[in-house]
């Protein structure tokens, strides 16, 4: 039959080789047949195959017959099939020691019929090969169609039983992460025995593994392997082209969601479930940005960010959704419910955590986060995002180490008020009668009074959470303290006075920042 392999046993079944007598190696008689070669040099190393049949008329052997046990020394180690000699033209005795290395390697040896014509011998032995190999190409054609079609309507479930049925073993596909994306039943990681890379071009989508180890007589299952794999690259091709179309199509609509839509509610919340937006009772944004001063700055920032993205869009307990866009990251948080005060805790927790953990992949980049109020309604998110602008802008001018990091918009309403009013006359009176004398004297004599100030009103006059938050000691407060009151000539003490003080702060503050605009 066609699509039976062509063994050594099929050989001797031959015509030509009915009269021929077996030395030795019966146990090899089912070694497959791959290619043919006739041997009459005396040169051993360098050219023998595996699954190779050997014919000889023995002449190279002829004064040094030790040589044919060489000779299958040197087939046991290639993996050869068999050796046909013409033992009655040179050799009057088939060695013993040749026979029992036939017996021992498994590798059989049998005696050519004197009468039949190397070139006869060679012809049917070819054409047995050239049918099996035929045979396994039209094979091979039928199982990659069906490996393509399985992959082209997105079967890949079913691919995956039909290697492992082709191969007889459990397979698994996963992804350059080592995830798992499909396994047969029975698939189990410490099972693994084989495992090949699905490559698209120089680069690595993901692995095919089985739990069986492939032999060199494992042609057929070995090019069905390489057919595998070849189709799983165009599988995970597919893949990332519908990622990155579902990414394109999702930054669209974050990009129209928060710069403004007047589409109607129903409508964006259906786009929204269709992209796999998250949507909650409320919605708010989140803006991210990195900052580095390294030499390769642009791109260990582009590096981190893309960890953030990778990061945030994962699943998780809330749903977020995030895009790169203008050297910031904007993310879109759905809410569990409506409640300021719990938003704020949720949204500042998961930013520090966020910074967290991009400070120790890269403590070279900078993160700081401002983040936006909830809102209910999809056509209102763009509010949402304007406050996390300004919120991310006012606290990168931070003169505070300590929560300049991430700063919610509620955070900072004050702020937000000076803003609206640039170059108030009372404002302005304020800052150059309380600010403006401690800026100068800061420049001319290196101190920071103006920042200890700052910090003095924040922390509602406690002079120990001053000298922690600056590294100084409580006395330089107390001291620096002293010489704000000399130039100013105020009373800490009146309550009115620390008002003024922490406005005329603030609004000096604010005079320097540019808000960014929303695209």
């Amino acid at each position: 039959m066609e699509n039976a392999p062509f063994t050594v046993k099929s050989l001797l079944e031959l015509p030509l080789f009915r009269n021929a007598k077996l030395f030795g190696g019966h146990e090899g008689l089912g070694n497959e047949i791959y290619y043919i070669d006739s041997m009459e040099m005396p040169d051993l190393t360098g050219w023998l195959r595996p699954n190779e049949l050997i014919l000889t008329t023995g002449y190279s052997f002829r004064h040094e017959p030790k040589m044919l046990g060489r000779l299958l020394d040197e087939m046991h180690k290639v993996g050869g099939s068999a050796v046909g000699i013409k033992s009655r033209r040179f050799f009057h005795e088939i060695p013993q020691e040749a026979i029992e290395k036939s017996n021992k390697y498994h590798i059989p040896l049998f005696d050519i019929p004197l009468e039949v014509p190397f070139m006869d011998m060679t012809r049917t032995i070819l054409d047995q090969i050239l049918q099996r190999q035929a045979y396994m190409l039209r094979e091979l054609q039928e199982v990659n169609q069906q490996f393509t079609n399985l992959v082209l309507n997105r079967r890949t479930s079913e691919l995956v039983v039909m290697i492992g049925q082709l191969l007889k073993c459990e397979v698994a596909v996963m992804n350059h992460e080592l995830e798992m994306e499909g396994c047969t039943a029975h698939f189990h990681r410490a099972d693994i025995a084989e495992q090949r890379s699905v490559r698209v071009g120089n680069r690595v989508f993901g692995y095919l593994a089985i739990t069986r180890k492939l032999g060199e007589q494992d042609r057929y299952e070995q090019m069905c392997m390489e057919h595998a794999v070849t189709v799983m690259a165009v599988e995970f091709t597919i893949r990332q082209s519908q990622q990155l179309q579902r990414e394109r199509e999702q930054e669209a609509f974050l990009v129209e969601l928060l710069s403004g839509t007047d589409h109607q509610e129903d409508f964006m919340r259906y786009r929204a479930t269709r992209l796999g937006i998250p949507i909650g009772t409320s919605q708010y944004a989140m803006v991210i940005k990195g900052a580095c001063q390294a030499a390769d700055a642009e791109m260990k920032v582009s590096r981190q960010y893309q960890g953030l993205l990778r990061e945030i869009n994962q699943q998780g307990g809330f749903a977020r959704r995030a895009i790169e866009m203008n050297g910031r990251i904007l993310i879109l948080c759905a809410a569990a419910n409506k409640d300021r005060d719990s938003q704020l805790e949720q949204s500042k927790r998961f930013a520090h955590e966020l910074i967290r953990k991009a400070g120790e992949s890269d403590p070279d980049v900078t993160l700081s986060c401002g983040i936006g109020g909830i809102r209910e309604r999809f056509a209102e998110l763009s509010g949402s995002y304007r406050e996390a602008l300004k919120a991310l802008a006012i606290g990168e001018h931070s003169w505070s180490a300590a929560g300049a990091a991430v700063t919610h918009y509620d955070d900072v309403m004050v702020e937000q008020l000076l803003l609206d009013v640039p170059g108030h006359p009372v404002l302005m009176g304020l800052a150059e009668r309380l600010v403006v004398p401690l800026e100068t004297y800061d420049k001319e004599y290196g101190t920071q009074l103006l920042q200890t100030l700052e910090v003095y009103l924040r922390t509602g006059g406690n002079t120990k959470r001053v000298a922690e938050e600056l590294f100084i000691h409580r006395n330089s407060v107390l001291y620096r303290l002293e010489r704000i009151r000399e130039i100013l000539q105020i009373d800490f003490n009146a309550p009115e006075t620390r008002f003024r003080l922490d406005l005329a702060i603030r609004y000096w503050r604010m005079k320097t920042i540019e808000i960014p605009s929303i695209l």
